[in-house]
């Protein structure tokens, strides 16, 4: 089992706690990630690196055309990913989302998670945005990352203004295991994560990419 201690189980936090400016932080410590309950963290990114035969497999994979899964999984079991062809790396890749899924039991406290598997070519939510979820799990595994932008004054109330350069986000890495915060997070009603994906290039290569909600019965 992985080493993490949660906060509340619902991923929340006393809400008559003083507000703070919403942040981010890269950790390189799995153990670290409880950050992400500190109530100003916003997006909390594990820093690491993934088994080369991984990008090898899903590499190979590219000729396929759509690779897309949606499927409920269990704090406990092997992932079965049907959809994903047999071949060298295939074993590595559900070992790594099995991984992130428990990541995301152990630290939240929840039984199973939602996930969705997508290889696109296109930018998914191009605009900025803060999803009205409590927090999702991202890790892009081919492919540009996730971006977020990481400024305190920002009007929640409108993500269309055009003061938001797009010079102005930070990007996740290949691999890395972003944890964003959205705006049904308990307190965190005028917070949540602004992020976006990332357009993709003519003649780019597609992003590969895992999402992972955390599911309560009921």
């Amino acid at each position: 089992m992985l080493s993490l201690e949660s906060g509340d189980s619902r991923g929340g936090h006393d809400p008559q706690l003083p507000t703070q400016l919403p942040t981010w932080r890269r950790v390189s410590d799995l153990a670290d990630l409880v950050e992400i309950f500190d109530p100003a963290v916003q997006v909390c990114v594990w820093q690491r690196d993934t088994d080369a035969a991984i990008s090898h497999y899903l590499t190979g994979l590219e000729w396929t055309g759509t690779l897309q899964a949606i499927e409920t999984l269990p704090a406990t079991g092997r992932p079965r990913l049907l959809c994903l062809t047999a071949g060298p790396g295939r074993a590595a890749f559900i070992d790594d989302v099995s991984l992130l899924r428990e990541i995301t039991c152990e630290l939240l406290g929840c039984p199973a998670v939602g996930l969705r598997l997508a290889r696109l070519g296109h930018a998914m939510c191009p605009g900025w945005h803060i999803d009205r979820v409590g927090i999702r799990l991202i890790c892009t595994y081919q492919g540009r990352g996730t971006q977020w932008l990481n400024d305190p004054g920002i009007d929640r109330c409108d993500l269309s203004l055009t003061r938001m350069a797009d010079g102005a986000f930070i990007q996740a890495a290949p691999g890395e295991v972003v944890l964003l915060k959205g705006a049904l997070w308990q307190g965190n009603e005028r917070l949540g994560a602004v992020h976006r994906s990332p357009e993709i290039a003519v003649g780019a290569s597609a992003r590969t990419l895992v999402t992972l909600d955390p599911l309560w019965q009921g």
